[in-house]
C-alpha cells in the first residue's frame, strides 16, 4: 500500500486502508439520511462484495490526512461491509489534481454522480455553497448547463421548511409541485402539508407512488361541465394532460433529478405530432 507522502506528490492509483480515509462533515451535498441514499449504499455494498471497488475514490491531502472528494457512497458501502465482518484491507484511490480548489471539488460532486445523481435539494445545497463562495447564479447555470430559471428554482427549495423538503426527498411529490403549493397558500406550512398529504393519499389510493397536481383537487376541469369551450386549444390541452397522466401511471416520468424527463411510446409520439400539426 502507498504512503500518504507518496500520494501527495504523484498522480497515480494507490491502494490504502479504507479506515484511513476521512470525510468532512456536511461537505457532501448528498443527504445520507434520505431512504433512497441509504438503499443506494446498501446496493453498492452488495455489488462491492461481489465485484470489489472497481472505480478509484478520489482524495486530497490536508495536513497529511486523506479526505474523500469523490466516492463517499463507495466508502460508506465498504465500511458497511467491514462492519458486517468482510475482510477489506485496501481500496483503490487516486489523488486529485494539486491545483484543485474548493469550487473544483464541489463540481466534482455534481459531474461525478453517474451512479445516483443528486436530487433537487442536494443540488440546491451545492449551489448555495457556491454562492457563498462568491459565485453568481449565471456562473452556476453556465457551468452546470442548467437554465438560470432552473438554478433559481432549485435555490428556492432551501427556503422550504424541512417538513416540506421531505415530500421531495422521499419522492412523494415533485419539487415544483411542493413549491407551487407552498406559494399558493402564502407560505402557510400547515395548509401546505395538509394539501400535499391529501394529494399523496389520493395518489396512493390509485396505485401511484408520487402525487401529481391533479391529486390536490384543484385540477382544472376539462371541456365537459367546466364551462370552458371545447375548441382545438382545449382539446390539445386535454390530450397533453392525458399523455402526462398515462406516463405518470406507467412510471415513465422521472422528476427526481434536476431535469424532468418523460418517455413516450412511438404511438403516443405520433399522435402528439399529429395533434400539433408537426
Amino acid at each position: 500500500m502507498a504512503s500518504l507522502k507518496e500520494m501527495g506528490t504523484r498522480k497515480e492509483f494507490y491502494h490504502i486502508d479504507p479506515r484511513m480515509l476521512q470525510i468532512k462533515a456536511e461537505w457532501n451535498s448528498r443527504d445520507f439520511s434520505d431512504p433512497s441514499n441509504i438503499a443506494h449504499v446498501k446496493d453498492l455494498a452488495e455489488s462491492i462484495a461481489e465485484n470489489g471497488v472497481r472505480e478509484p475514490l478520489k482524495v486530497y491531502l490536508e495536513n497529511d490526512v486523506p479526505y474523500v472528494t469523490n466516492g463517499e457512497c463507495r466508502l460508506r458501502a465498504v465500511m458497511l461491509l467491514i462492519e458486517r465482518g468482510v475482510d477489506i484491507k485496501a481500496v483503490p484511490v487516486m489523488a486529485e489534481d494539486r491545483l484543485a480548489n474548493e469550487a473544483d471539488r464541489l463540481f466534482t460532486q455534481f459531474i461525478s454522480n453517474s451512479g445516483k445523481p443528486f436530487g433537487p435539494i442536494e443540488n440546491a445545497k451545492l449551489f448555495k455553497r457556491l454562492l457563498d463562495m462568491g459565485w453568481q447564479q449565471q456562473d452556476i447555470a453556465k457551468k452546470t448547463g442548467f437554465s438560470g430559471g432552473r438554478v433559481s428554482q432549485l435555490l428556492e427549495l432551501l427556503r422550504l421548511p424541512i417538513i416540506l423538503q421531505k415530500f421531495i426527498t422521499e419522492g412523494r411529490a415533485s419539487a415544483s409541485m411542493v413549491l407551487q403549493t407552498f406559494k399558493k397558500h402564502n407560505e402557510d406550512v400547515a395548509l401546505t402539508v395538509a394539501e400535499l398529504t391529501g394529494a399523496v393519499a389520493t395518489a396512493e389510493a390509485q396505485g401511484r407512488k408520487r402525487a401529481m397536481p391533479k391529486d390536490t383537487g384543484d385540477g382544472e376541469g376539462s371541456g365537459e361541465g367546466s364551462g370552458k369551450s371545447s375548441g382545438p386549444k382545449n382539446s390539445l390541452k386535454k390530450h397533453l394532460k392525458a399523455l402526462v397522466e398515462k406516463a405518470y401511471a406507467e412510471e415513465r416520468i422521472d422528476d427526481t433529478e434536476s431535469m424532468v424527463t418523460m418517455s413516450l411510446s412511438e404511438g403516443d409520439w405520433a399522435e402528439l405530432m399529429e395533434m400539433i400539426d408537426y
